[in-house]
């Protein structure tokens, strides 16, 4: 590929993945809006409560995109009679998943440690964390696209949904084709997807050893091109 494509083929990977994801987002806009909507502060709502109010914008995320998973996730101490809990929804079943939030074998599942949880609620900001396994939900790899609920100015949980990456790899395969060394690497400089078959989802790479860098406003991912 000549370096007059190499800014073409950047900006197509750029536009699918922000398109995805901010389609993706508007949807949990409304799942943040409903639960911010329904607290009043700490503990003011119970989980039946809050499943209730989830439960139909979660389904409704699902239909519309091409998800494996999502709903809401409470910090701790903002349920009135749960401490860890997940209002998600999974699979073609739609599966309630509540009580995988708290007892994991025989220990307890803390997500308040996880990057999708945590970065969030640092920053005050959406995020998009991975690729991962997901052992808690789906034990495949994906990518967890989350949103703050802040209430007062405190985070009572967060908005999510989760893409699992072989889907999301063959969303990007019209975009890619032709795409040259093109690769999208997250805020750890590993890869997501890329043109290049050789260079596999997970991989850590050097973005200094390209020559082009595109970060995507509002996203933590950046699109390198121009491999030296």
């Amino acid at each position: 590929m000549t370096t007059t494509t190499l800014p073409v083929a950047m900006a197509r990977c750029a536009d699918a993945v922000t398109t995805y994801f901010e389609a993706l987002f508007t949807s949990l806009g409304t799942i943040v809006d409903a639960v911010g909507g329904a607290f009043t502060g700490p503990r003011s709502l119970t989980a039946e409560a809050l499943s209730d109010r989830v439960h139909p914008l979660a389904t409704r995320t699902l239909a519309q995109h091409p998800v494996v998973g999502g709903g809401f996730v409470a910090t701790p101490g903002w349920l009135s009679d749960r401490d860890l809990f997940l209002a998600w929804w999974q699979g073609e079943d739609r599966t309630l998943l509540a009580e995988r939030g708290v007892p994991l074998g025989h220990h307890v599942f803390d997500y308040t440690r996880h990057e999708w949880f945590r970065r969030p609620q640092e920053t005050g900001a959406r995020h998009v964390t991975g690729p991962y396994v997901d052992y808690v939900c789906t034990d495949e790899y994906v990518l967890t696209a989350t949103a703050p609920v802040l209430v007062g100015g405190e985070m009572a949980g967060v908005a999510g949904a989760d893409t699992q990456l072989e889907t999301f790899e063959r969303l990007m395969r019209e975009p890619l084709h032709d795409g040259g060394d093109v690769v999208l690497v997250n805020p750890h400089d590993r890869v997501v997807v890329a043109a290049d078959p050789l260079l596999r989802s997970g991989q850590k790479i050097s973005p200094s050893s390209y020559a082009e860098t595109h970060p995507l406003p509002g996203l933590p991912f950046r699109v390198l091109a121009g491999a030296r």
